[in-house]
């Protein structure tokens, strides 16, 4: 039993439903499979970005900072005032050393702040006000690990150290984000004192968080598990202090998702620190939410304009189709007439044209046909006599053969001879390949003509390893070479010519070289791939290297060498296929 036809109007529901829900359902799911992963790559990513830029500033700043704590650490006013460590500096002095200190600060001195402190504690210079913690006349702070100077005891004893595990805010009330500290040394290499330069958040002030995308920015030193906030500079402390960050984690440049913020850990260049980027992916799965909530009331408010759409236009489409559908049939029972469609839709009115051209293109194609088949037949008639050519050359070959043995004319006997094998190979396209040995066969004919033409002066040497007698190659493919030899290079030569034919088998590949003595060329003339001959006057060497290069591919080589003066020499090679492998 046949399959029940169905109505148009469900056909185009059907269209119309599927065309707008395929892509949203389509949508839809891939967002509940992929939507969350690819929200939280796409963060990653922006992250990414934000994070190794802001590094980039963060690790300049410290580094400015870093230069400016070594030219304080080498000055010689500060060696010279430590070394002498007095417990009172004059008027001169003190506007000397303190001269010093602006000039190397220069306008950084607002966002930082430069300290210079003798072993005993006796000279405490400041750009601000001297901070108690580096006071060494009271205390050495070796109990205290929040203070840089017990950190340095541990550390190299001539780089500078930069820690994030000090102060918190100056005397004045500035936040201080990290501090840089160095030991200052005189001419015999003992230690003198220290330079201590404190960063404040000011020195960082628009430089970071440009597009306010970074929720925070944190420094984190690897060595002790501490970190401080950049954009919160009160919050510092252990990883419990900083929901986001992981110590499992955060010790190693990468990307990683942290309860609802997304996080990228990159290094600070030249420093043991790193710095963490973090994004909270809370707005963006909102949004994603909110979308989803859209997209499902478009779906419905679809659904209804799809019934509307279709039960409309079912109706101004249905009859004029139907009026086609009886044309159709009208023609298959033969009757070739055009008909008139009734309708105003543009599409159906070019329907109706176009069937109405197809059956004036079939009613002459059937005259066409009745014509075509008489002249297919007087066709065929023409081929059949055009066949008949090559054997009327042959014959008139065999009685010029006939005529020159019996007037003993061996010259005209030979060439002829030699000239009907050429032509028989030629005109027999049965077999596109032939082995060595009937090339070796063909060549023989076409040089005992050429010999017979040129007389004593063409000297020619054929040498074929047994072996390769049975090797199957591409039809006419050392001929045209040989040809070219003497057509090309030697035939504008003076005096005698030579011309070599080697064939040899090595580790599987055959190997044909034609060289000759003639006049060579210069071989730039020729392009570096020879694919590039199509269509030039090189027909006999293009049809050869292409020939080769359809049966072998890249097996092969096809090579050219020649040198103005001296000649030409051609090289072909392709794998060795014996005549009895090939029939195997």
């Amino acid at each position: 039993m046949g399959k029940r036809p169905t109505t148009l109007f469900r056909l185009l529901l059907t269209a119309f439903l599927v065309v707008m829900l395929l892509p949203v359902g389509g949508l839809l799911a891939s967002y509940h499979l992929w939507g969350n992963q690819n929200l939280v790559r796409s963060l990653q990513g922006q992250v990414q970005i934000a994070t190794e830029r802001d590094a980039q500033q963060i690790a300049s700043v410290l580094d400015s900072f870093r230069h400016d704590a070594y030219l304080l650490s080498t000055n010689p006013d500060t060696i010279r005032i430590l070394e002498e460590d007095p417990q009172w500096l004059s008027g001169e002095e003190s506007r000397k050393i303190y001269a010093q200190m602006f000039l190397t600060m220069r306008s950084e001195s607002s966002s930082a702040i430069a300290n210079i402190v003798s072993n005993s504690g006796n000279v405490r210079l400041s750009t601000h006000e001297f901070p108690s913690d580096y006071d060494l006349r009271f205390h050495t702070n070796g109990w205290d690990v929040d203070n840089v100077l017990s950190q340095m005891e541990n550390r190299s004893q001539t780089a500078s150290m930069i820690s994030i595990r000090g102060r918190q805010a100056s005397n004045a009330g500035e936040p201080i984000i990290a501090t840089i500290i160095r030991r200052v040394y005189n001419a015999e290499g003992r230690n003198l004192g220290y330079v201590i330069v404190e960063v404040t958040g000011s020195a960082f002030s628009g430089k970071l968080n440009q597009n306010s995308m970074l929720i925070d920015e944190i420094l984190i030193d690897r060595d002790t598990f501490y970190a401080r906030s950049i954009l919160h500079p009160t919050i510092s402390g252990g990883f419990d202090r900083f929901p986001a960050l992981d110590a499992k984690m955060a010790l190693v440049p990468h990307s990683y998702v942290a309860n609802d913020s997304v996080v990228n850990i990159s290094p600070l260049a030249g420093t043991e620190l790193l710095v963490a980027g973090t994004i909270s992916a809370t707005p963006y799965q909102n949004n994603m939410q909110r979308w989803l909530l859209v997209v499902a009331i478009a779906i419905v408010i679809g659904s209804c304009i799809a019934i509307l759409v279709a039960m409309a236009f079912t109706r101004s489409v249905d009859q004029p189709i139907k009026s086609l559908v009886a044309s159709m049939k009208d023609v298959e029972q033969g009757n070739m007439k055009p008909t008139a469609g009734r309708t105003n839709i543009k599409e159906i009115k070019e329907l109706d044209a176009s069937f109405n051209r197809m059956v004036e293109q079939i009613t002459n194609l059937l005259q066409l046909t009745r014509e075509e088949e008489s002249k297919v037949a007087e066709a065929e008639r023409k081929a059949l006599e055009s066949q008949m050519n090559p054997h009327f050359l042959f014959n008139t070959l065999n009685t010029i053969k006939a005529l020159a043995r019996m007037h003993h004319e061996d010259q005209i006997y030979q060439i002829t001879l030699k000239l009907g094998k050429l032509l028989r190979s030629t005109v027999d396209n049965h077999e596109s390949e032939c082995s060595i040995e009937e090339s070796i066969d063909l060549i023989e004919s076409y040089l005992t003509i050429q010999g017979i033409r040129f007389g004593e002066k063409l000297h020619t040497d054929i040498s074929v390893q047994e072996s390769t007698r049975d090797c199957m190659t591409p039809k006419l493919i050392i001929q045209p070479m040989v040809e070219n030899a003497i057509v090309h290079g030697l035939e504008p030569k003076a005096g005698d010519w030579h011309i070599s034919i080697k064939i040899t088998e090595s580790e599987g590949m055959l190997a044909i070289i034609v060289s000759d003595d003639g006049i060579g060329f210069d071989r730039s003339t020729l392009p570096s791939n020879l694919d590039d001959l199509e269509g030039s006057s090189h027909v006999g060497v293009y049809n050869a290297y292409r020939r080769i290069k359809m049966r072998f591919g890249d097996k092969s080589r096809f090579t050219i060498d020649s040198k103005v003066g001296e000649g030409t020499i051609i090289t072909m090679r392709m794998p060795a296929v014996h005549q009895s492998e090939k029939e195997a």
